[in-house]
C-alpha cells in the first residue's frame, strides 16, 4: 500500500480529522511525501521553522486536510511545543510496516519476530520480495528457508557464474558457496554480507552435515575441506577397499546416505542452468588438496574411478595417444566415454577416436592389393570407405581444437603423423594397385557387377511410373553418402535406404559425370563440352531438353536453389507437371575446387549432409516418396599441401581435349608415368582418346589450380560413387532395436550400479532406433533417478552399440537390500512391459542406525 493510500484511508476512516501527522526520522517515504499527487488533501513536509509551520497550519490552512510528514522522531514530551495542541486534536499515521508484510503474505501470526528481525533492508526491498516469492508463503515460509533464500540471494548477487532466479534447494546453495571459493576476495565479502545478516551458523551447520566436517564455521577454508571431502569420496566410491599409503584415507566417508547426497549434490549442480561452472572443473579448483596421480599411483591406472576428473581425463588421453597404433582397439575403449565430455577433452578425444579406428581398420588389411578389380570394389564399398571417413571426421575435430588454441602439445605429433599415414599407408597403396590393376584390363570394367554411371537412368528411371526426384551432388562421395544414408535413418523410422556402389566414367569430372548419369545412347565431345543427341549437357536447361526428350516432356532438371525456396503447394504441383525431376546441388566441388576455399572442404561435406537430408525431408512433404541420390564424382583431400614429390608435369600430348590437376583427355600422350586408359573402355564417350592419370594420387602442375582438394583422377574415391535410394515409407516398417543387458555383476555396492546397455543391432531400413527409460526399482517404486538412453547407432561393430551408465540409489532405498533394474521403451506410459528386468542385491558400507 502506498503512503498515498495509507493516508486517504485514514482520512475516509475519520470525518473530524483535519491534519494527519507521520513521523519518519529514517526518511524511508520522504520521496513519496515529495511526489504528492492527491489534490483532495494537502501534504506539507516539515521544515526547522515551526511557528511559521503553526501558522500556515492554523490560517492558511485552515479547513483544508492536511497530511504533515515531520522528518524527524515522535517528540517524547510534546511540552509547550508549537504544535502539540494540532497533534492533540488530530491523528497520528503510525505504519506497522511488518504487519503489513505479514498481512500482504497471510503468514502466521507467530512468525512476526521472524519477519521483524529481516524486514528493515530485506524483506522490505522489493527485489528481495520478488526473489523469495516462492517461501514468502504459509506452508513454506519459516527461518531456514529463511535463510537458505536470503544466503542464496547474496550467493547470486556476489558470486560469478551464480545465476539463481528464485530460492534453490540446499544441494545447489552448497554448490554455490564451492564455486563461490574460486576467488577469495569474493567469498570473503559472502561471508562478511552474512555474518551481518546472522547466517554463518546456518551455513556453517549445513556444510558440516552435508561434508562431515569437524567444524561448523564458515570460511573458505572450511569448504575447502568439503570441496576435498566431496571430491575424495566421489572418485573412491567404486573403490571397495582403501589402502594404507593413500594419504586422504581419512576424509572417507562410510556413511552410505552421506555418499548418496554427495552425488545428488554433483547431479543437482551438474543440471543446474544457474549454476554456470561445471562440477567436476571446480572442484579440482577448488579441492586442489587432492591429487589424482598420487591416487593412482596407490591403486593403479587400471582402477574405475566414481568419475574422471579434468586431470585422470587428461591423464586417460595421455595412455591412449601412447597406445594409438600399437593398440588402437584399446584406445578407442579408453576415449570412448570422454567423447561426451564438453571443450578440449571432448574435442580431442573425438580426435584420438577417429585416430584409433583408423588404424584398429587397417589392421585388418595386411595389403592394399585386391587383385581384381571387383575385390577392389568389394573392399572399399563394405568397409574400406570407413577409412576416407575416420580421416575426414579427425580433421575436422582437430581443427575446432587449433581455431580455439586448445590443441594439446602431445596431439599434434600424433595427428601429423596420422595424417602422413592415411596416405603412405592407405590412400597411395590402395590407389596403386587399384589403377595398375585397372590399366591393366581396362575393358573388365564393362564385366563388373556394379552399375556404370552410364547405365544409371536405363537400370533405375527408364520403367519408373511412380514421382521420383533425382539429386545429383557434385562430389558426393561414397562415404559421405554412407554418413548421410545413417542420419537419415537415425532421423526417421519410415525412411529405407540402400547406398549401392557405381563406378564414375573417366576423366571424373563434372562435365562427364553429370553427362552420363542423363538417358543417352551415346556421349560425343563438342571441344571439351560433353554433348548427348546434339545437345549440350551444361545447364539445366539444355539437360532439360534432354530428359523431355527421352520422357516424353513429363521430366526437367533444376538446380537446388530453384527448389529450395518453393512453398509445400508449389513443390507438389511441380511434379505433379514433371513426375521425374534431376534436382542439381552443388556444394562440396563449389568450395573444394577453388584454389582460395579448399581448405573448406570438409566443413562443406557437413553443410551438404544437412542440405541433402532437409531437401529429402522437404520431398517427403511433397509426396515425393522415392529419391535418388547419386553424383558426377568423388574426391580427393589432403589437410597438408602435398610434398613435391606428389606433383607432376603434364606429359607431352597431341590433340589434347581437356586438361585438370587429376588428368588430361588427348588424342595421344607420351611417356611411361601414370597410367593411361583408352577412353570409351572407361567411359560412354564415343571418340578415339585417351585418358591419362598421374601415379597413385599425385596431381598435375596446373597453374590456379588448388593442391589439396582433386578429381578428375582414377582413385577409388574419386571414381566409386554411390547410388544412395531413400524411400519413405507411409508407416512405420522397421522394427526397433533390441536391448540387452551386458554387465554380469549383480550387486550394488556403495550405493550406485555401472551398467551397460547393449542396442544389439544396427539402425538400418529393419531396425529403427528406440528410446528407453532406465532406473532401480523396489516393487513399483522408483529409487534411482531414472535415466534415458537414446539407442540410435549405425555402427556395425557391436561394441561401439554399447552404452555405459550409473544409477544412484535414493534416499527411499535406506532400508532395501535387494532390487531391479527395469529398461522400458518410451512409449510404454504406464510402465507395464519392461524389456529388461534384472535382480540385484544391495551392499552397504556400514548399517545405518538412525
Amino acid at each position: 500500500m502506498t503512503l498515498e493510500e495509507r493516508v486517504t484511508q485514514q482520512f475516509d476512516k475519520h470525518d473530524g480529522l483535519r491534519v494527519l501527522f507521520f513521523f519518519d526520522p529514517e526518511e524511508k517515504l520522504r520521496d513519496e511525501a515529495e511526489n504528492w499527487s492527491d489534490e483532495s488533501m494537502y501534504c506539507v513536509v516539515a521544515d526547522r521553522a515551526r511557528f511559521r509551520l503553526s501558522y500556515r497550519l492554523r490560517r492558511e490552512l485552515a479547513g483544508e486536510r492536511v497530511f504533515l510528514y515531520l522528518p524527524e522522531k515522535r517528540p517524547a514530551d510534546w511540552g509547550d511545543k508549537p504544535l502539540a495542541d494540532l497533534w492533540v486534536a488530530n491523528r497520528e499515521l503510525r505504519i506497522d510496516q511488518v504487519g503489513e508484510f505479514m498481512e500482504e503474505y497471510q503468514l502466521p501470526v507467530d512468525k512476526r519476530e521472524l519477519v521483524q528481525r529481516y524486514y528493515d533492508g530485506e524483506l522490505e526491498d522489493d527485489d528481495r520480495k520478488q526473489f523469495l516469492s516462492q517461501i514468502l508463503q504459509p506452508g513454506s515460509f519459516g527461518e531456514k528457508a529463511l535463510q537458505r533464500g536470503l544466503a542464496a540471494y547474496y550467493a547470486k548477487e556476489i558470486f560469478e557464474k551464480v545465476e539463481f532466479r528464485s530460492v534453490p534447494q540446499e544441494p545447489q546453495l552448497l554448490a554455490a558457496l564451492i564455486i563461490g571459493a574460486t576467488r577469495r576476495p569474493a567469498f570473503e565479502e559472502y561471508r562478511e554480507t552474512c555474518e551481518e545478516l546472522g547466517l554463518t551458523d546456518f551455513l556453517g551447520r549445513r556444510l558440516s552435515n552435508q561434508f562431515e566436517l569437524d567444524t561448523t564455521a564458515l570460511s573458505r577454508e572450511a569448504v575447502e575441506t568439503a570441496a576435498n571431502t566431496m571430491k575424495y569420496n566421489l572418485l573412491m566410491r567404486p573403490v571397495d577397499t582403501v589402502r594404507s599409503e593413500d594419504h586422504y584415507r581419512k576424509l572417507r566417508i562410510q556413511s552410505t546416505l552421506v555418499l548418496n547426497q554427495l552425488e545428488s549434490l554433483k547431479a543437482a549442480w551438474g543440471e543446474s542452468g544457474a549454476l554456470q561452472k561445471d562440477p567436476e572443473e571446480t572442484l579440482d579448483a577448488v579441492a586442489s588438496g587432492i591429487d589424482e596421480t598420487h591416487l593412482l599411483e596407490v591403486y593403479g591406472p587400471d582402477t574405475t574411478f566414481g568419475y574422471l576428473t579434468p586431470t585422470l581425463r587428461r591423464r586417460r588421453l595421455t595412455q591412449a595417444l601412447d597406445t594409438l597404433e600399437q593398440n588402437p582397439s584399446q584406445t578407442k575403449t579408453s576415449v570412448e566415454d570422454l567423447r561426451d565430455s564438453d571443450g578440449r577433452i571432448g574435442q580431442t578425444a573425438h580426435v584420438v577416436w577417429h585416430m584409433a579406428s583408423f588404424y584398429q581398420l587397417l589392421r585388418g588389411y595386411p595389403s592394399m592389393d585386391f587383385g581384381e578389380l571387383r575385390s577392389f570394389i568389394d573392399a572399399y564399398s563394405d568397409e574400406l570407405y570407413w577409412a576416407d571417413t575416420h580421416y575426414r571426421k579427425a580433421v575436422g575435430d582437430y581443427r575446432l581444437l587449433e581455431e580455439a588454441g586448445a590443441a594439446p602439445d602431445a596431439l599434434r605429433e600424433t595427428y601429423e603423423r596420422f595424417l602422413h599415414h592415411y596416405h603412405t599407408r592407405y590412400v597411395q597403396p590402395l590407389n596403386t594397385a587399384w589403377q595398375e590393376a585397372l590399366e591393366a584390363d581396362p575393358q573388365a570394367v564393362g564385366a563388373l557387377p556394379i552399375s556404370g554411371q552410364g547405365q544409371f537412368y536405363d537400370e533405375y528411371l527408364a520403367d519408373e511410373d511412380q514421382k521420383t526426384a533425382v539429386i545429383v551432388s557434385d562430389a558426393l562421395r561414397f562415404e559421405v553418402a554412407q554418413q548421410l544414408s545413417d542420419r537419415m535413418l537415425q532421423a526417421d523410422a519410415r525412411k529405407q535406404t540402400t547406398v549401392e556402389p557405381m563406378l564414375a566414367a573417366l576423366p571424373s569430372v563434372t562435365s562427364t559425370g553429370k553427362s552420363h548419369l542423363l538417358p543417352h545412347d551415346t556421349i560425343t565431345f563438342d571441344g571439351d563440352t560433353p554433348q548427348i543427341g546434339g545437345h549440350s549437357t551444361a545447364g539445366t536447361r539444355n539437360r532439360s531438353q534432354i530428359l523431355q526428350e527421352a520422357q516424353s516432356d513429363s521430366a526437367c532438371a533444376r538446380t537446388y536453389e530453384d527448389v529450395k525456396g518453393l512453398s509445400q503447394s508449389e513443390g507438389r504441383d511441380l511434379f505433379k507437371d514433371y513426375p521425374l525431376i534431376y534436382i542439381f546441388h552443388d556444394h562440396i566441388d563449389a568450395i573444394g575446387d577453388q584454389r582460395k576455399t579448399e581448405t573448406e572442404t570438409i566443413p562443406a561435406v557437413e553443410e551438404t549432409v544437412r542440405d541433402l537430408q532437409q531437401l529429402v525431408r522437404t520431398l517427403n512433404n511433397w509426396n515425393v516418396y522415392q529419391v535418388l541420390l547419386v553424383a558426377d564424382h568423388g574426391f580427393l583431400y589432403m589437410e597438408n599441401d602435398p610434398p613435391p614429390a606428389m606433383q607432376e608435369s603434364f606429359p607431352d600430348a597431341e590433340g589434347t581435349v581437356l586438361r585438370c590437376n587429376r588428368s588430361i583427355v588427348a588424342e595421344q600422350t607420351f611417356g611411361d608415368d601414370g597410367y593411361r586408359f583408352p577412353l570409351p573402355a572407361v567411359s560412354d564417350i564415343d571418340a578415339n582418346l585417351e585418358v591419362r592419370v598421374p601415379k597413385a594420387v599425385n596431381r598435375y602442375k596446373l597453374q590456379g589450380a588448388g593442391k589439396r582438394y582433386a578429381h578428375g583422377g582414377a582413385s577409388l574415391q574419386e571414381m566409386l560413387v554411390p547410388m544412395l535410394t531413400v524411400n519413405k515409407a507411409r508407416e512405420d516398417k522397421a522394427k526397433k532395436v533390441d536391448v540387452r543387458l551386458l554387465s554380469e555383476d549383480r550387486v550394488i555396492r556403495s550405493g550406485f550400479l555401472k551398467v551397460q546397455i547393449l542396442q544389439t543391432e544396427a539402425v538400418s531400413s529393419t531396425h529403427q532406433a528406440r528410446t528407453v527409460h532406465v532406473g532401480l526399482y523396489d516393487g513399483e517404486e522408483l529409487i534411482s533417478k531414472e535415466k534415458t538412453l537414446t539407442l540410435s547407432s549405425t555402427a556395425e561393430e557391436a561394441s561401439e552399440r554399447a552404452q555405459s551408465l550409473k544409477l544412484t540409489l535414493g534416499q527411499s532405498s535406506n532400508d532395501v537390500n535387494f532390487c531391479h533394474l527395469r529398461v522400458y521403451d518410451e512409449e510404454d506410459h504406464d510402465k507395464l512391459n519392461p524389456i529388461i528386468e534384472q535382480r540385484y542385491s544391495i551392499e552397504r558400507l556400514i548399517e545405518q542406525d538412525f
